[in-house]
């Protein structure tokens, strides 16, 4: 059924999922975190998804994470250098 069901309660369901534990599937990070956590930092940035507090822990705790840390200095190492004008 395409439709079905509030908004809010698909918030608070996802609230709760994110409360229960360090990660989805409790203490263990997996592909679920990876993909529910690119939704939660996406609604949080562009102000689709309201900033709840346990929205901020989770997104905190996913991006505390050193293979997140490392993908971000990769980032925006090549930012920089596309910031950069090619000599002449």
């Amino acid at each position: 059924m395409m439709g079905y069901g509030r908004f809010e309660h698909v918030i608070d369901a996802l609230e709760a999922a994110v409360s229960r534990g360090a990660y989805l599937v409790g203490d263990r990070f997996t592909a679920a975190d990876v993909y529910v956590g690119s939704h939660i930092d996406f609604g949080m940035q562009f102000g689709t998804l309201e900033k709840r507090p346990a929205f901020e822990q989770y997104r905190q705790r996913l991006s505390a994470r050193p293979a997140a840390l490392r993908a971000k200095e990769i980032d925006d190492a090549l930012t920089t250098q596309q910031q950069v004008p090619p000599a002449r």
